[in-house]
């Protein structure tokens, strides 16, 4: 049996980026910001979401949006910008996990680590749909698995699609796990009147007289 080309059929582009300057000034001060207890995971959040608006952290805000621009033109092939919209922190101690979520309100989500290691639970991602019938694989791989952990580093960014279903599993190690997530949307306008997609936000807002 001769086979043909096995094609890759509307994949899912996940981005990782490398910060290469030092982040130990920005985790000291992650670190002392105030934070609040999720309960049902027993993560902890940083209680400001706009952590773009910090000045310790405006390096690091640069490097996210130079990767955004990247990620648009080179992935998405599009000249549209986008932009954060929420930063926040998240911490996982002992014992902690994030619970399985997509991010609503956002076109392309970002998690950058500012303390994690191979020891530390990755990122894990999920298919959001799942086949009702499915064959036993032996093996599991890029073309049969429902979900995929992706061991990162510190200094690391991974940039992927806000619909991409994604959790942490249960951190089972001594050592807390620190990241900085966030979201974005586009500030250009969106589809177009002739295929009924267009979204103007601001054109809206002006002819709605909103105050």
């Amino acid at each position: 049996m001769k086979k043909d080309e096995l094609l890759m059929v509307f994949p899912t582009p996940v981005q990782i980026y490398k910060y290469e300057n030092s982040i130990e000034k920005e985790l000291k001060y992650i670190e002392g910001v105030e934070w609040k207890q999720q309960v049902a995971n027993a993560n902890f959040k940083t209680k400001d979401s706009y952590l773009t608006k910090h000045e310790q952290l405006k390096d690091l805000t640069s490097f996210f949006k130079e990767c955004i621009d990247d990620y648009c033109n080179t992935i998405i092939n599009s000249e549209q910008r986008l932009v954060i919209t929420q930063l926040w922190g998240n911490r996982n101690p002992k014992g902690s996990k994030h619970h399985e979520h997509v991010h609503p309100n956002s076109i392309i989500s970002g998690v950058f680590y500012l303390r994690q290691d191979p020891k530390l639970p990755p990122i894990q991602f999920s298919k959001s749909n799942q086949h009702a019938m499915k064959l036993d694989p032996k093996k599991y791989n890029n073309f049969n698995a429902e979900t995929f952990l992706l061991p990162c580093t510190a200094g690391e960014l991974i940039l992927f699609p806000s619909s991409l279903r994604h959790s942490v599993p249960v951190n089972q190690g001594d050592e807390e796990r620190i990241s900085l997530s966030f979201n974005t949307f586009s500030i250009d306008v969106l589809g177009s009147e002739e295929n009924l997609t267009h979204l103007d936000i601001r054109s809206l807002i002006n002819e709605s007289n909103w105050r």
